[in-house]
């Protein structure tokens, strides 16, 4: 079952499969510049093209992804200040009711290789 509408996935899916350069996230400045709300200090906010509808059995009010500017494919590979401002732009989506979401690069739900934290807001907040 997926989390998105399934028009929403469907969208989705198209566009894994036709998505033809090397990371849908390094090149989101060229491809998609509105996708980005905010840079802090090389963390790039993105409002996420195919959000989720549900999580956690609730409806998602937002969806966007903290995401490093650099391509980086696991949290061990942050230099400290990618590390420090990583966790400055969650806790600021965190005070605002968004909950926090990463896979471990080895898991097979894993769409993208560049690390991403999705931010999610359910319903109500």
């Amino acid at each position: 079952m997926s989390a998105r509408k399934p028009e929403i996935q469907a969208a989705y899916e198209q566009f894994k499969h036709t998505y033809s350069g090397s990371c849908p996230f390094c090149d989101v400045s060229s491809r998609n510049p509105n996708q980005i709300i905010e840079t802090i200090g090389g963390i790039a906010v993105l409002r996420n093209d195919f959000p989720y509808h549900e999580w956690d059995n609730f409806t998602v009010d937002d969806h966007l992804m903290a995401v490093p500017v650099r391509h980086v494919g696991s949290f061990d590979e942050f230099t400290e200040d990618e590390a420090r401002n990583f966790f400055e732009t969650i806790k600021k989506y965190e005070a605002n009711h968004y909950s926090l979401y990463s896979r471990a690069p080895s898991n097979l739900a894993r769409s993208v290789a560049h690390l991403h934290t999705h931010l999610i807001k359910p319903i109500g907040y």
